[in-house]
């Protein structure tokens, strides 16, 4: 290789190396000038200097959340007692139904009950017993005798009045309290019949 030519690499390697050593050196005096200007501003303005303080504790800081109380149970509502004039009605209002059907049980009474005699192809024979149920003698009683498919032809102790009305003939109608008396009746069968087991009473 010709002389010339090695020096001029010779000259561009010791430039290069100058460079970084150039560089080198403005780093270093950029990081000394930064550090300066940061101990003059603490220097020479506290405030400034608490502020940043102030403000980096605030953001580390972790917020505390509040416990909210716990809500208090909800009063008990107040036990309203009845008066003394209000509890007196109601044991007046209570006691009116039953004197009504004590009133009502100790007048009259009489209950008329059903038992089958004979059954035939196309008529029966019936039994109906008057009972005076009341605590006062009963004078004379009526009965409804009304049983789909049955038709009364005949009727012995009983007086036809009207329709499905039958009641006394005198001789059986008078009854004292606990008292009973039996007539009877033949009714044709239509179709289809059920004997209940009693029938309305009513004194007359």
């Amino acid at each position: 290789m010709r002389p010339w030519m090695n020096r001029a690499v010779r000259r561009g390697r010791i430039h290069g190396r100058l460079m970084l050593v150039l560089i080198a050196v403005a780093v270093l005096a950029s990081a000394a000038a930064i550090w300066q200007f940061s101990a003059l501003r603490d220097d020479h303005d506290p405030d400034l200097a608490r502020f940043d303080d102030e403000t980096t504790t605030t953001e580390d800081a972790a917020p505390v959340a509040e416990t909210p109380a716990s809500s208090a149970p909800a009063p008990a509502s107040p036990t309203v007692s009845a008066s003394p004039s209000e509890a007196a009605s109601s044991s007046a209002a209570a006691s009116e139904p039953a004197a009504t059907t004590e009133a009502v049980l100790s007048g009259p009474q009489c209950t008329a009950s059903l038992t089958l005699d004979n059954e035939w192809d196309e008529s029966v024979s019936v039994t109906v017993t008057i009972a005076n149920t009341g605590t006062d003698p009963v004078d004379g009683w009526e009965v409804l005798i009304g049983i789909e498919h049955l038709s009364v032809t005949a009727t012995w102790g009983l007086a036809h009045i009207e329709g499905e009305r039958y009641g006394d003939i005198l001789l059986n109608a008078a009854l004292d309290a606990g008292d009973s008396v039996d007539a009877s009746f033949q009714a044709d069968v239509q179709g289809r019949y059920e004997i209940p087991a009693t029938v309305p009473c009513t004194p007359v």
